[in-house]
C-alpha cells in the first residue's frame, strides 16, 4: 500500500500540477491526500487525476468560511473508503485492503499552540488501537530540537503536547528515508527548515504490513516535500540461518543431551574436530528444540486457555484439594510459558538494559518490530541516481559493491618506513604475545566476551558455551592451541556474515551503511586472548601525550 501526502499550496498552479503528476506516475500511489490545493470543490481537478488512474470521486473536509484544505482521492478499483471523522485539522477515513479494514488519518494542523492541543485531543478519539492505523500529514511541530535548523528557538512546551499525542494514541514514527527536513521558508537570509511533514502508525499496522517505509520526495513548487508511505510485506528469506535459543538451556536434561552428541568420535585436526562437533550439535538440537519448545506463543495460551478453564471449575463448584492442586499446576505452567517466551523477544529485541522486573512482552514485541523495521534495506540508490527497489536487485548490487570494495589492488611495497618505527616490543615481550595460551587464560577471555552478542554463521552464543564448559572445555582448548601452533583455519572456519547497519536516518545509498562482520564465537575468542596481552603491553606504547588511548584514562586528564 503507498499513500502520497503532500502539502502543494496551490493546485491552480501549473507547476504544482506538473510535479503532482510526475510524484504520480513515477511512485504510483494507491491514495493520494493533497493539503491546501487553495481551491473550491466545484474547481478540483477531476479530468487530471482521471487521466492518472485514480476515480471521478473525492472526500475533502470542511472549513468554517473556507474551502476545503485537505483533499483526499484514490486509485481505481479501490472500493470508496469510509469517511470516520473530520475536521479543519483532520479527515480520518478506513479503507478495505485486500479485505482488511485499515485506518488512515490525515492530518494539516493549525500554526498556533492552542489549536493544534484540539487536534491532539481529536486525534486521541479518532485513533483505533484495535485496527491497522496510520496518521500522516503535516502536523506543524516538531519533536525533537535537532528538527529544526535556522532562526527561532526551539518549542519544548509545543513539542511536549505533539509527544503526549503520540504516546496517548500508541504510535510510532515510521522509518523515513531521504532528505532530513521537510520544509523551508525559502528565504535566503534567515532560512529555516523544519521536520513538519511526517508519518506514524501503529502495532497493528506493522502486524499487517510487516515493512513500513518513508521516503520524503524532492521538494520543488511548493514550500514541503512530498513523503510516500510504502507499506508492504516483504517475504520471509528462505536461507534463515540457525541460531542457538539460549532458553533452551533450562530443560533440565539439555546438558545431558549436548554430552551425548558431543562424545561422537570425529577424526581430524583440533579445529576441524570443534567445528564438525558443533556442527553435529545444530543437527540434532534443532528438532530437539522444536520438540520440547513448541512454538513459544501458542503455548502461552494453552496455558491461559487452561488455567481460566480450571478458574471457571473452582467457581462453578468451589475450592476442593483437587482443584486447588490443578490451580497452583495451571499457574506454574502459565509463568514457565511467559518466562520462555519473555526470554525469547528479549534476545530479538536485544534490550540490554532491561535486565529483571515486570514482564515486558509488549515492549519486546514493539521493540522487535520498529529495529526490524528501522533496519530493512528496501531501497537505495546508486551510484547513477537511479533507485532500486527489488529484493534480487538489491542483492546483487551489494555483493557487487562490496566484491568490488574489497578487489585486491596492486600496491608497491616501501619497506624503508619501517625504518622510521621505533623498536618498542623487546624479543621477551613478541615471546609473551605468540605463546600458547593455557586453559585458565582461554576460559578467562571466554567469560570476558559478551554471552549475548551476535552469533556468527555457526548459531552459538557465548551463552552456550559458558552452561557446556566442563562438557566442550578439552576439544575447544586444544583447538585453541592448534591455531596458536600452526596459525592456520580449516576452510569455511573463519566465516563471517557481514550485516549493514545504518549510520544515519534515512540511508539511501550503502557509503551511509557501516558493515558489521560476525563470526564465530571460536573466532571471537583468538583476538580477545591477544588484546588481553596487548593491554597488558599498551603503557609501552602509548606516549603520556596519548593517555586518552589507555584504560581507565580520559582526555579531559591532559591539559
Amino acid at each position: 500500500m503507498k499513500v502520497l501526502f503532500w502539502n502543494i499550496r496551490g493546485a491552480n498552479k501549473a507547476a504544482g500540477l506538473r510535479a503532482l503528476s510526475y510524484f504520480i506516475r513515477d511512485h504510483s500511489p494507491d491514495v493520494v491526500c493533497v493539503v491546501e490545493p487553495m481551491i473550491s470543490e466545484s474547481k478540483f481537478p477531476f479530468l487530471f487525476f482521471k487521466k492518472l488512474g485514480f476515480e471521478s470521486d473525492f472526500i475533502h473536509n470542511f472549513c468554517m468560511d473556507k474551502v476545503p484544505n485537505i483533499w483526499v482521492i484514490w486509485k481505481q478499483g479501490i472500493p470508496r473508503p469510509s469517511i470516520i471523522t473530520v475536521s479543519d485539522q483532520q479527515l480520518s477515513i478506513t479503507v478495505d485492503w485486500l479485505g482488511n479494514c485499515v485506518g488512515l488519518t490525515f492530518v494539516h494542523a493549525n500554526c498556533f499552540t492552542v489549536k493544534r492541543r484540539e487536534l491532539w485531543s481529536e486525534l486521541g478519539l479518532v485513533v483505533n488501537p484495535n485496527l491497522p492505523w496510520s496518521v500522516i500529514g503535516d502536523f506543524n511541530a516538531t519533536l525533537l530540537s535537532n528538527e529544526k535548523r535556522g532562526p527561532g528557538r526551539f518549542n519544548a512546551k509545543s513539542a511536549a503536547d505533539f509527544q503526549s499525542m503520540v504516546d496517548t494514541c500508541l504510535l510510532i514514527q515510521v522509518p523515513s528515508q531521504g532528505k532530513k527536513f521537510t520544509w523551508t521558508n525559502n528565504r535566503r537570509r534567515g532560512n529555516v527548515a523544519a521536520v513538519l511533514d511526517r508519518s506514524f502508525c501503529n502495532s497493528k499496522w506493522l502486524d499487517m504490513f510487516k515493512s513500513t517505509l518513508q521516503r520524503v520526495l524532492l521538494r520543488s513548487s511548493s514550500d514541503h516535500a512530498p513523503i510516500l508511505v510504502v507499506s508492504d510485506s516483504i517475504a520471509r528469506p528462505g536461507n534463515i540461518p540457525f541460531r542457538f535459543n539460549n532458553f533452551w538451556m533450562e530443560h533440565d536434561l539439555f546438558d545431558n543431551v549436548i554430552q551425548d552428541v558431543w562424545n561422537q568420535e570425529i577424526f581430524g585436526n583440533p579445529i576441524f574436530m570443534l567445528s564438525q562437533k558443533l556442527k553435529r550439535v545444530k543437527l540434532f538440537i534443532k528438532p530437539w528444540g522444536r520438540k520440547n519448545f513448541p512454538n513459544i506463543d501458542n503455548e502461552v495460551k494453552k496455558a491461559s486457555d487452561h488455567l481460566n478453564s480450571v478458574h471457571q471449575e473452582i467457581e462453578a463448584a468451589g475450592m476442593s484439594d483437587d482443584l486447588f492442586g490443578r490451580e497452583a499446576d495451571a499457574k506454574t505452567a502459565l509463568l514457565k510459558a511467559t518466562q520462555l517466551q519473555d526470554n525469547l523477544w528479549a534476545k530479538k529485541a536485544k534490550q540490554r538494559w532491561m535486565k529483571d522486573g515486570d514482564k515486558n512482552s509488549k515492549f519486546f514485541h514493539l521493540s522487535v518490530k520498529m529495529r526490524r523495521d528501522r533496519n530493512q534495506i528496501r531501497t537505495l540508490q546508486n551510484a547513477d541516481g537511479e533507485w532500486m527497489n527489488d529484493q534480487q536487485q538489491l542483492s546483487s548490487y551489494i555483493v557487487n559493491y562490496y566484491e568490488e570494495f574489497h578487489r585486491l589492488s596492486i600496491t608497491s611495497p616501501h619497506p624503508e618506513l619501517l625504518d622510521c618505527i621505533p623498536c618498542i616490543i623487546s624479543d621477551d615481550d613478541a615471546l609473551y604475545l605468540e605463546a600458547e595460551p593455557s586453559s585458565e587464560e582461554i576460559k578467562k577471555a571466554i567469560w570476558e566476551l559478551d554471552p549475548n552478542s551476535s552469533p556468527g554463521p555457526d548459531g552459538f552464543s557465548g551463552k552456550f558455551f559458558r552452561q557446556v564448559w566442563s562438557i566442550v572445555e578439552d576439544d575447544f582448548c586444544r583447538a585453541v592451541l592448534h591455531f596458536f601452533r600452526r596459525r592456520i583455519f580449516p576452510k569455511g572456519v573463519n566465516n563471517f556474515f557481514l550485516t549493514l547497519i545504518p549510520k544515519v536516518v534515512g540511508a539511501t545509498s550503502l557509503d551511509k551503511y557501516r558493515p558489521i562482520c560476525m563470526g564465530n564465537y571460536f573466532c571471537k575468542v583468538l583476538p580477545k586472548i591477544v588484546a588481553s596481552r596487548v593491554a597488558i603491553l599498551l603503557p609501552k606504547l602509548i606516549s603520556e601525550e596519548q593517555g586518552a588511548f589507555q584504560k581507565g584514562k580520559i582526555i579531559s586528564e591532559k591539559h
